[in-house]
């Protein structure tokens, strides 16, 4: 009878409620199962993103899963590099330590970033990217930015299929100075007109690689000389697999005692050396404060 009486209070209870309890029991299974489900689909998809094959080469190489080297990824995307790279590699990328002016007087590169250009001659805003001519004057006038212009109307594209960028074999360096003239005052302190000793370094590249240094004997040696211009050439041998050529100028006021240096610390680059034909010459301007000096060389 008691189970009976039970029985009946709880189909009334059933009856009189708004809600069935079995279905809310129902409806907290289903948002379990669902729960359950999406926690699953997103574990997989999960799974799938973090697989290689999802991956671009990019996040490849970041997480060092790449299946190319680890100079691919430096040089492509700036991961795995190491610090066997060389300073030439260093600044394209990015990763040197040194100055972003560094960077740009010696290799061209992060140039954008360096205040740099203002003093530079017109000559290196080509190479360098800067100048504000066209990419046809800087390839005439100084054979940069060729690669940017048509090779009908580039002086400097060889005719011959077979021509590479480097020396494929030893050539001769004619270095000729022109003219020089001392723009400031109290050189000597006698009359003011100094003794001016000009000479070169000149700095040898294979793909970034230093390899000759070539401190040049002196072109002038002149006493209480403000002015002089003139031709003095001296011949240099530049090796084999060069590619590119650096040159600088030291200008000195040359005293008893000790010589005062007014160089400018200004250098010269011409890449790509293995195109330049022997009537390709170079021609440079090196100013300051001090003095202006010019010069040019070609290859032989």
């Amino acid at each position: 009878m008691k189970k009976i009486y039970l029985f009946a209070c709880l189909a009334l209870f059933a009856a009189c409620s708004d809600e069935n309890p079995f279905n809310s029991i129902e409806d907290d299974l289903d948002a379990n199962y669902r729960e359950a489900n999406n926690e699953a689909v997103e574990s997989e998809e999960n799974h799938y993103r973090s697989s290689s094959s999802y991956m671009s080469e990019s996040e490849k190489c970041q997480m060092g899963i790449s299946s190319y080297s680890d100079t691919y990824c430096c040089s492509n995307y700036g991961y795995k590099c190491s610090s066997s790279l060389g300073e030439y590699e260093k600044c394209r990328l990015g990763t040197s330590t040194k100055s972003n002016s560094y960077c740009c007087s010696q290799y061209g590169f992060q140039c954008y970033n360096s205040s740099s250009s203002s003093y530079m001659s017109e000559s290196d805003k080509c190479r360098l990217g800067t100048s504000s001519y066209s990419d046809s004057y800087c390839c005439s006038y100084y054979g940069y930015r060729c690669s940017y212009v048509s090779s009908s109307s580039s002086r400097y594209t060889s005719s011959s299929s077979s021509a590479v960028y480097y020396l494929t074999t030893a050539k001769s360096m004619k270095v000729t100075l022109t003219y020089y003239k001392q723009l400031s005052s109290d050189w000597d302190g006698f009359d003011n007109a100094g003794d001016p000793e000009v000479s070169f370094t000149i700095y040898t590249y294979s793909d970034g690689v230093l390899g000759q240094t070539i401190n040049t004997t002196t072109f002038i040696d002149k006493q209480d000389t403000r002015l002089w211009s003139g031709s003095v050439t001296k011949s240099y041998t530049i090796n084999k697999g060069t590619d590119q050529i650096k040159i600088c100028p030291k200008v000195i006021d040359e005293d008893v005692s000790v010589n005062d240096s007014y160089t400018s610390g200004k250098c010269f680059t011409t890449s790509n050396i293995g195109y330049l034909k022997s009537t390709d010459i170079k021609e440079h301007e090196d100013y300051n404060s001090n003095y202006d000096l010019e010069w040019e060389w070609y290859l032989l």
